[in-house]
């Protein structure tokens, strides 16, 4: 439940830093409290449109879980408003980690040195895709968990993020049962040891 008070601490340490990037955006890491129904907002607006979704879930107008509050979030932003968001978070075991239920049994071993980083909830406004948003998100998780003392980590990518992810040394475990949120798109399990 991402209650692991020694990388708690060390990642408050680590918190809300701002850097530029090009063209005028700018990607903020840490923990916004005070931005995360915005965030929410901004993950059903970006999803909203796309196939393979499930309406009903997708006309709530804010998607945020009970992750959110420990997680570790970026966001990019251009004049203040978010285009990208993504989260890591860090759990004592695998039955903590999003989606769990969906993992069969014969992936539970693969995981469990602790803590586990899982990194999830990326999303890029669709008039802002194809600038590399993905891959810097990317990259500033899995440099994360590593500083903070992370051994492994989770993702449950969609079909279009698996060659990405495998370019940064993630392995494909499993294809999985499709997510509510998202019936008509393949679910899969990676892992990458850090």
């Amino acid at each position: 439940m991402n209650t692991l008070p020694d990388f708690f601490d060390f990642l408050v340490m680590e918190r809300n830093k701002i850097k530029s990037l090009p063209d005028g955006f700018e990607i903020h890491e840490g923990y916004f409290p005070e931005r995360m129904e915005e965030i929410g907002r901004f993950r059903i607006r970006a999803w909203r449109n796309e196939n393979g979704i499930n309406p009903t879930f997708f006309s709530q107008e804010v998607w945020i879980d009970s992750l959110d509050k420990n997680a570790h979030h970026w966001i990019i932003t251009k004049e203040k408003v978010i285009v990208a968001a993504a989260r890591l978070s860090f759990h004592e075991c695998i039955e903590e980690v999003p989606y769990a239920d969906f993992l069969h049994d014969e992936h539970r071993p693969l995981f469990q040195k602790s803590p586990i980083a899982s990194i999830n909830r990326l999303v890029v406004d669709p008039a802002f895709r194809g600038r590399g948003f993905a891959r810097i998100l990317d990259n500033e998780r899995i440099n994360l968990a590593a500083k903070a003392g992370s051994k492994i980590m989770i993702a449950f990518p969609q079909l279009s993020r698996l060659v990405h992810l495998q370019k940064l040394g993630f392995n494909l475990i499993s294809q999985l049962e499709n997510i509510p949120e998202m019936p008509e798109r393949p679910f899969f399990l990676m892992k990458l040891d850090l």
